[in-house]
């Protein structure tokens, strides 16, 4: 979900690839723990967005004030990139709620980088710069 997540519940977006079969998945990871800030580059949609992770939950917030989303989510750190995968719990579309949101994400310089489809869509992001996707750049708080 991510979020995000990277794709929230108030944006629609385009696939570009089919999710691969199954990999080993964890929980989460303790690198991504924590509240990250920074902002949206996804082309004409810049503006300033936010992360949490505790557990396996995730709160993502983007610039605008119905742009939000809270769910569960499971990580693919086997992949490249990795992935993850999230089911949406809460957010102001009622339509995306429990639909599965897929992402893929990195952590380099302790920055997060991360790009997801829209709710519903099971395709994976090729890319960062996958067109049609959410693209966000985060730094831990």
């Amino acid at each position: 979900m991510a979020a995000l997540f990277a794709a929230s519940c108030s944006t629609s977006s385009r696939t570009t690839s089919t999710a691969a079969g199954p990999a080993p998945s964890k929980i989460h990871s303790t690198a991504l723990e924590g509240a990250w800030r920074g902002n949206e580059v996804t082309p004409g949609q810049q503006g300033p967005a936010s992360m949490t992770f505790s557990g396996q939950t995730v709160v993502f917030h983007g610039s605008d004030a119905n742009d939000w989303c809270k769910g569960t989510f499971i990580l693919r750190e086997s992949t490249d990139p990795k992935q993850l995968l999230g089911t949406i719990t809460e957010c102001p579309s009622a339509d995306a709620v429990g639909k599965n949101v897929y992402a893929i994400y990195k952590i380099e310089s302790g920055s997060l980088t991360i790009c997801g489809n829209a709710p519903g869509d099971s395709n994976i992001p090729a890319a960062f710069d996958t067109s049609g996707t959410r693209q966000f750049v985060l730094k831990h708080d």
